[in-house]
């Protein structure tokens, strides 16, 4: 989206690899830097069997001719309330939070107690800059991967590495590092312009048409450089947008 005019989207969604005939009712998708996790759910009308838990599914955006992938992952619920089917979604978050692990390590390297959780988790598409520190010891009681993951990052942060996080982007890729490195959601360049594509604005908060854009993306506002912190898209027949918190990147 460079500097263009508003363009309204349309959502493709695949189950398994297969299209879906019919478009979803409605798409939301929330991420934060703050949380690992992603929110996201699709609704379809009650009469579409639109997939069952643990099928495989990607949420696909296309505007203007060009495909952009919003979220890949799979369905873990499904219930009809009144006319619509709501499918809740998740990401390689939910593998962490259902894997139990029982770290015990003395003089391991960080990066090693990592690998060692994500392997357990059954996570292998990873993007990792982890600190080359060896930790004189790392054990707890038994424990899920994703707590795992959150007491290794607070050891790391007794060393003074701080800022480290982890999350799992759109193609459900395992992200661990600062945001200087793998810790940050990276997507097309998206050029923001008053009067132009931004629907409206306050204090720290742009709203525009669905676009691919994160938590931690860098944007362009006016000409400056903006750093995403949180963004709510919402696809539906009667309303489309997307909502982003920015701040300045630091320098």
């Amino acid at each position: 989206m460079q500097n263009s005019e508003l363009q309204y989207p349309v959502l493709r969604v695949t189950i398994n690899g297969t299209p879906v005939d019919r478009r979803p009712a409605a798409f939301r998708l929330m991420t934060d830097q703050g949380v690992p996790a992603v929110i996201a759910r699709l609704s379809y009308p009650a009469d579409v069997p639109a997939g069952k838990p643990g099928d495989a599914l990607t949420v696909s955006l296309s505007t203007g001719g060009a495909d952009s992938v919003l979220f890949t992952g799979e369905l873990y619920g499904a219930a009809v309330h009144g006319a619509y089917r709501e499918l809740s979604l998740t990401d390689g978050y939910k593998k962490l939070c259902d894997t139990a692990v029982m770290p015990a390590y003395r003089k391991e390297k960080a990066a090693v107690i990592l690998e060692d959780t994500l392997e357990a988790s059954g996570i292998t598409t990873t993007n990792i800059t982890c600190p080359d520190l060896t930790l004189n010891r790392f054990s707890t009681e038994r424990v899920s991967a994703a707590r795992c993951i959150h007491l290794l990052i607070h050891a790391l942060g007794e060393f003074g590495e701080a800022g480290l996080r982890y999350f799992f982007d759109a193609e459900n890729i395992f992200h661990f590092g600062k945001k200087e490195g793998a810790g940050r959601n990276e997507g097309p360049e998206i050029n923001l312009e008053t009067g132009n594509n931004i629907i409206s604005r306050g204090e720290g908060r742009l709203e525009i048409l669905p676009a691919p854009v994160r938590h931690s993306q860098n944007i362009t506002v006016d000409g400056r450089v903006q750093e995403t912190v949180r963004t709510d898209m919402i696809i539906s027949q009667s309303n489309s947008r997307l909502t982003i918190w920015v701040k300045e990147p630091l320098t």
